[in-house]
């Protein structure tokens, strides 16, 4: 992993969301297939997600195993694309390496598994704000992910030359 290549990071919520992350990345929510390649489904275990009091996206915890939560090893091209994802998650989450497990394309793990070392966004908020009930992608996609994207649309984030 070069300079210019920073170390892969964990997602987990709503930038499993691929045109969400589409337009963190790039600027355009239409490009999917410009991140499509840079995601691989993966698990973290000892760690939950739980929906946050009043908001849309989750919060990723500490939590005792067997506990784990599923969603992707995002490898990034550039510093740049590292810069806007920090951007994005603001300072309500904290980075924390993480071991992620990754898992073939049909979310499962084949007998070998192959582990590397990431880097994931853990909610640095007040704990008092989780619902402790499980977030899931699907209803974010179904419910809220298109007024995000229409909030979002003609802004991109800034993080600096490619």
């Amino acid at each position: 992993m070069s300079e210019s290549q920073p170390k892969p990071v964990f997602i987990y919520g709503t930038l499993c969301a691929l045109p969400l992350l589409a337009w963190v990345l790039t600027g355009d929510a239409s490009s999917i297939s410009a991140v499509s390649k840079l995601i691989r489904p993966a698990t973290i275990y000892g760690y939950v997600r739980y929906s946050v009091k009043g908001c849309d996206y989750p919060a990723v915890i500490k939590h005792e195993p067997p506990s784990f939560v599923e969603g992707y090893l995002l490898t990034l091209e550039s510093t740049a694309q590292r810069k806007k994802l920090d951007d994005f998650e603001g300072e309500a989450y904290k980075l924390e390496s993480v071991a992620v497990t990754l898992l073939d394309a049909e979310g499962s793990n084949p007998e070998q598994k192959e582990t590397i070392e990431a880097d994931i966004y853990l909610w640095a908020g007040n704990v008092d704000t989780l619902t402790f009930s499980p977030w899931e992608l699907n209803d974010f996609e179904r419910e809220r992910l298109g007024d995000w994207l229409d909030l979002f649309e003609g802004m991109e984030l800034v993080g600096g030359d490619e």
